[in-house]
């Protein structure tokens, strides 16, 4: 068993962070805007910026309220 259970995650299939999902689509969404932007397609650039800014905040926003709610809750007596 790895130490911080990343690896085990990994091994199963799973993701090891519960917010990846949303910073996956906000990378889509910049990527789309880079190539929009390259062709010279400017409504869609900005629009995929724009779309793959929100989801990063939302993210974040996610992140902070599940690291707080954790740091609040703590851990359980037997270290599980």
């Amino acid at each position: 068993m790895c130490a911080f259970g990343a690896l085990d995650a990994r091994k199963r299939g799973r993701r090891s962070v519960p917010g990846a999902p949303h910073l996956g689509w906000a990378l889509a969404f910049l990527v789309v805007a880079l190539v929009a932007a390259m062709f010279g397609f400017g409504g869609i650039a900005g629009f995929a910026v724009e779309t793959a800014r929100i989801i990063f905040f939302v993210a974040l926003v996610l992140f902070a309220i599940s690291a707080l709610f954790g740091v609040m809750r703590g851990r359980s007596p037997n270290g599980a």
